[in-house]
């Protein structure tokens, strides 16, 4: 891993409510998110849930011992950039329902994408994680362009077919056998 760069397995929940519930929520999250956060907070994958977005981000700036800064810099994003499009109670639970932490070796960078990845198919809310369209999965699995780190993501993975491999190899298990594994 470069010593230069830190990362971090990143969640915003907003406990009680499901702000992420429809499409549009979704996609207005995530444009904010790559409009507002991709300079400091490189995200190499994501979910977002009705109740939460997850996501493993590498940065640059931030360091492993920058929690505070890191969850500072997402409230403050949060609460101007939200507005309008969540409820302001919304906004509020979520900016106090942050939660971050370090990531130190390669390996739980890889654990921590895959455990994102089936987090939906765990939660029931999907039949199959490969499919489901606000995860990252299919972006990475592809050969387009997109904002994700993607490169790194494959190097850790081994390439991108190891990628897909490694996911496929699970793919098949039963939502609890999955919800063991991660």
């Amino acid at each position: 891993m470069n010593n230069n760069q830190h990362y971090f397995h990143i969640q915003v929940r907003v406990p009680g409510r499901t702000p992420f519930y429809s499409r549009a929520e979704k996609f207005a999250f995530l444009n904010i998110w790559r409009t507002y956060f991709q300079e400091k907070l490189q995200t190499c994958a994501y979910t977002i849930l009705p109740d939460r977005f997850e996501c493993v981000a590498v940065s640059g700036e931030f360091v492993s011992g920058d929690i505070e800064r890191v969850k500072n810099f997402i409230r403050k994003t949060l609460l101007t950039k939200m507005a309008g499009v969540w409820a302001d109670e919304d906004i509020e639970a979520c900016c106090g329902s942050i939660h971050i932490a370090p990531l130190y070796t390669e390996k739980d960078c890889i654990y921590k994408i895959f455990d994102i990845h089936t987090l939906p198919q765990k939660k029931g809310i999907t039949t199959d994680y490969r499919t489901y369209p606000f995860s990252s999965y299919q972006a990475l699995s592809s050969v387009r362009t997109t904002l994700l780190a993607k490169q790194l993501v494959w190097e850790w993975f081994g390439g991108r077919m190891r990628f897909a491999a490694f996911h496929q190899a699970y793919a098949c298990w039963p939502a609890d056998t999955v919800a063991l594994a991660g």
